[in-house]
């Protein structure tokens, strides 16, 4: 789906959806809007962004990194 001419994931757009109608949103899907406007707002920084994290993963991934959650 497009909004302007920027496009928007069906995920995002559930949430705005959730927002139209009123409905309360969870913390997590306020941070969502929030990043993703900040993402509009200044794509250059978030392409930037996006090739740390993903540089990060790779790292991760070749030194067989593996999350444990202990609890």
């Amino acid at each position: 789906m497009y909004m302007g001419d920027t496009e928007v994931s069906t995920e995002m757009q559930k949430i705005l959806d959730k927002k139209a109608r009123g409905d309360k949103l969870t913390d997590a899907e306020k941070k969502r809007i929030k990043n993703d406007n900040k993402r509009k707002a200044n794509p250059g920084k978030a392409a930037d962004k996006k090739e740390k994290q993903d540089a990060k993963r790779q790292r991760r991934k070749e030194s067989g990194s593996v999350k444990v959650i202990s609890r």
